[in-house]
């Protein structure tokens, strides 16, 4: 009988997918929300009240997690045992006060190198994890990005050979995100979809915050909005070439009491990050204002078109995948206030 249901909202959601339309080039779909996959998950690596991390990167024989609160900011583990790995204490001058994050996409990354953006310097720190080390810590590359940068905070930095491509904590005003070279500059990504209700400026201007991927060898950019149910998709130039909403209003972002400024915590969580392998786009949902519920992951081709509505076990804040795409790495909190690394394999899920 389950395995009946399933198919009927595999069905569902193809009928969905199916409903395009084209908006001067931009094409536009209709997503289903109908369930289509449970997925359970295997929690190996506890968090308890120890490890708070809140990013992943995956690599061919490593993960590597950042952590909020231990004096060891980064933390590599072996893949087959979990075992500690390498380490990177927190610097007086670096990793200080705003927390750094993996790039979602570094063209000079491979095999077992991550890449490392720090807000507070505006430098991005490469660490080849193959690279013999004679201590527990790790030597790194630290590349100056302040020719990308113009003395702004942002976050999702995927860098190509050209661009450097991410999302502004502050923007002047509204984008879904920013391109930048050496040559020409910054350009801001205009908001899309269309918010047409009466908006305070402080509010408009931050309502299109996402979280993006790249595949630099296609060509595409994937925009998941955070506070708005929508995702778009662009070309490299920044030019968009579809989008996808899943119903007939798209959900907006608030005002705080003062009616002038974006309130984060009573806006609904939408899309609150984004990985890719080499085939597919996966999409975390959350839905709710406070993190509450299970969480569930939209899945996507490069093209834009829907290919899964996964629902998981428990409520998940992070996501992350290789390029084969086997299996999904996730961020859960705990009762013990950490959180959990949890592995969700993907066979016959899409």
């Amino acid at each position: 009988m389950k395995q009946f249901l399933y198919l009927l909202a595999c069905l569902s959601l193809l009928v969905s997918c199916n409903k395009q339309k084209s908006q001067g080039g931009i094409k536009t779909y209709k997503a289903g929300t109908e369930i289509t996959g449970e997925l359970s998950g295997e929690v190996v690596f506890a968090g308890n009240g120890i490890h708070n991390y809140y990013d992943i990167a995956i690599t061919n024989d490593y993960y590597a997690f950042l952590d909020y609160y231990s004096d060891t900011l980064l933390q590599v583990r072996n893949k087959n045992d979990f075992s500690l790995y390498q380490i990177e204490p927190r610097e007086k001058d670096t990793f200080s006060i705003a927390y750094p994050s993996f790039t979602k996409y570094d063209y000079a990354n491979n095999k077992n190198r991550i890449s490392i953006w720090d807000n507070d310097s505006h430098q991005l720190k490469r660490i080849d994890l193959d690279q013999t080390q004679t201590s527990p810590t790790v030597s790194a590359e630290l590349i100056s990005m302040t020719n990308f940068i113009s003395g702004n905070i942002c976050t999702n930095c995927c860098i190509t050979s050209k661009e450097l491509y991410a999302v502004s904590f502050n923007p002047g005003k509204p984008q879904v995100f920013f391109s930048s070279n050496k040559i020409t500059g910054q350009y801001a990504v205009p908001g899309y979809p269309r918010i047409t209700v009466p908006m305070p400026d402080d509010v408009l201007r931050k309502a299109y915050a996402s979280d993006l991927v790249i595949n630099e060898e296609k060509g595409v950019i994937v925009a998941a909005l955070r506070f708005i149910d929508g995702i778009n998709f662009y070309d490299l130039n920044c030019d968009m070439t579809a989008s996808v909403s899943f119903a007939d209003y798209y959900t907006i972002p608030v005002p705080d009491i003062t009616n002038k400024y974006l309130d984060a915590e009573q806006s609904k969580k939408c899309f609150i990050d984004i990985c890719s392998s080499d085939k597919y786009v996966f999409c975390l949902f959350d839905g709710s204002t406070n993190f509450t519920g299970n969480s569930v992951i939209y899945v996507f081709d490069w093209e834009g078109k829907q290919k899964a509505v996964l629902q998981a076990d428990r409520n998940l804040r992070k996501i992350a995948t290789e390029k084969s795409g086997e299996y999904l790495l996730a961020l859960s909190p705990n009762g013990e206030g950490g959180r959990d690394v949890i592995k969700y394999n993907l066979k016959n899920k899409i």
